[in-house]
């Protein structure tokens, strides 16, 4: 029989012994404690006030395991050390795989215990719970948000059918202070009127990612996200497939407000080298890694000007096919000692042929690329395509 000091003793897993160690032993065996008296209710009232903390999700877990859930326990887990696993670890691989065998096996059963509405659906767990959700009509988002939110870790929001008079509601929305991603790409139109609604809201202010590809937008649009007060942890920002000209990018590319973009989709936009030249001028985005120009108005003289400027030594991948780039802007990027960074060049369905292929070949600045795609442009000689191939190996595409 244990004696009483055991039956005391903190029975944590050792995954969450760790996650709340910093906190110190009272802590511990206070989250040990709840495990024999709190409901799976208070639990993820716990982890709806804390959605980042990894401690109740994992103190969950134990619980899980009490109740004999040792398979929705090990998803928790497992979920939460991959979230903490650098994309290099080598084990990190085999904790994905266990974890989607895992949600195969059980994926019904986990949602259906969520409330079921007509036209929402629960779409990704992320961390060991339901972390995406998708409304197919405002009416639906608006009579179901509460239910929703009420029931899981929310962080990203996917809508559908949303129109500039449909923004200002949704504005006001006190549930958008939980959620990092707001997902309005396609079905939706919200236009500049409907951003410049969002683009006011209070409730906005913990967002990192906004998607709103091919929403009828304007340069007027991005002016408004541009200015926001709202919008300063924004860190992907998806704006393809509306013409927003050069204006678009010259708002961004003045704006102290993004600051903190990594990332940016100006796929066919319209811009054109006006837009380029002010993104060269930047003196904000010092964070950005990945730029998406392609199906675009780009010649070599913008180009020209974006790989002549300092700003972009942050560049990792750049994304410039279906322009009108030829050999002269093809060895402005070669010899930009500032895109010695890159990692991912596209170059596809442009007008570059021989001089353009042996300038990249030869440069001194490109020995990071991973993957350069060059195909479908002006003849490139079997001669240019081998000097290619000798300096990028596997890493370039020709085709």
């Amino acid at each position: 029989m244990p004696d009483a000091a055991s039956a005391e003793r903190p029975t944590l897993h050792p995954e969450s012994a760790r996650a709340i160690g910093t906190r110190g032993v009272p802590a511990t065996v206070q989250w040990s404690a709840m495990l024999h008296t709190v409901t799976d209710a208070a639990f993820l009232a716990t982890i709806l006030d804390h959605p980042d903390d990894d401690a109740p999700r994992l103190v969950y877990a134990d619980w899980l395991d009490e109740q004999g859930e040792a398979d929705r326990a090990e998803f928790v887990r497992l979920q939460v050390r991959a979230a903490r696993m650098s994309p290099a670890d080598p084990d990190r691989r085999a904790v994905l795989s266990r974890a989607e065998d895992l949600q195969r096996a059980h994926h019904v059963e986990w949602v259906n215990r969520l409330p079921q509405f007509d036209g929402v659906h629960w779409e990704v767990f992320d961390r060991g719970f339901i972390s995406a959700v998708r409304f197919d009509h405002p009416d639906l988002f608006f009579a179901h948000a509460a239910d929703v939110f009420g029931a899981a870790p929310v962080r990203e929001l996917r809508l559908y059918q949303f129109y500039h008079t449909h923004a200002t509601r949704l504005a006001g929305a006190r549930h958008l202070r939980r959620i990092r991603t707001l997902d309005l790409n396609d079905g939706n139109k919200v236009a500049n009127l409907g951003v410049e609604s969002l683009m006011g809201s209070k409730h906005l202010a913990n967002l990192t990612t906004l998607l709103l590809r091919g929403n009828s937008l304007g340069s007027a649009g991005v002016r408004a996200i541009a200015m926001s007060g709202y919008v300063r942890k924004l860190r992907h920002l998806r704006l393809d497939q509306n013409d927003l000209y050069d204006d678009g990018l010259r708002y961004i590319a003045e704006s102290r407000a993004l600051a903190r973009l990594e990332q940016l989709d100006l796929d066919k936009t319209r811009t054109g080298d006006d837009g380029l030249r002010a993104l060269a001028r930047t003196a904000h985005l010092s964070s950005l890694k990945t730029l998406f120009l392609s199906n675009n108005l780009v010649t070599d003289e913008g180009l020209a000007a974006l790989a002549g400027s300092p700003a972009m030594a942050t560049l990792r991948a750049l994304y410039l096919s279906r322009n009108a780039i030829t050999n002269r802007g093809a060895a402005a990027l070669a010899a930009s000692a500032h895109l010695g960074g890159l990692e991912l060049l596209h170059l596809r369905e442009n007008r570059i042929s021989d001089d353009g292929a042996l300038a990249l070949a030869r440069s001194p600045h490109l020995g990071r690329l991973r993957e350069l795609q060059i195909g479908d442009n002006r003849l490139i000689s079997d001669l240019a395509g081998d000097a290619l191939r000798g300096r990028f190996p596997s890493r370039v595409n020709l085709f």
